[in-house]
């Protein structure tokens, strides 16, 4: 039941709210190094993320907050929870960040790197947190 609402929370923002008919699931979601950051309130999935390492580093993405929960402080958590995950694999963390969410990453000591990029349809720049 949880993979069943980690996908509808994320196709429900990235793909409906979004805008962005796009292929919401992938591979990485399943590969066993993959591990889902998952916030519940009560039985209903309040926010998620995803972590993975990386032949140099981690990545963390898929970072979503149900609309009902935005503004209530979970969104931060599930960063900070991301972050302190991959503090276990060598290297530097990356996010691919939708570019609106720079200054929002930058809280956590990310910084912004290269150009913006279109990534389904929508601007990102890659953020990486130095190890």
């Amino acid at each position: 039941m949880q993979v069943h609402q980690l996908y509808k929370l994320r196709v429900d923002v990235f793909v409906a709210e979004q805008n962005c008919p796009f292929n919401e699931i992938d591979d990485q979601d399943a590969a066993p190094e993959t591990r889902h950051i998952l916030a519940f309130d009560g039985e209903t999935l309040a926010g998620c993320a995803r972590v993975f390492p990386t032949e140099n580093g981690s990545r963390f993405g898929r970072f979503v907050v149900h609309p009902d929960f935005r503004g209530s402080g979970l969104g931060p958590e599930i960063v900070r929870t991301g972050i302190e995950y991959t503090e276990r694999f060598d290297g530097d963390l990356i996010v691919e960040a939708q570019s609106g969410l720079v200054g929002y990453y930058e809280q956590f000591g990310l910084v912004a790197e290269g150009d913006e990029s279109l990534d389904t349809g929508v601007p990102h720049r890659t953020m990486r947190l130095a190890r």
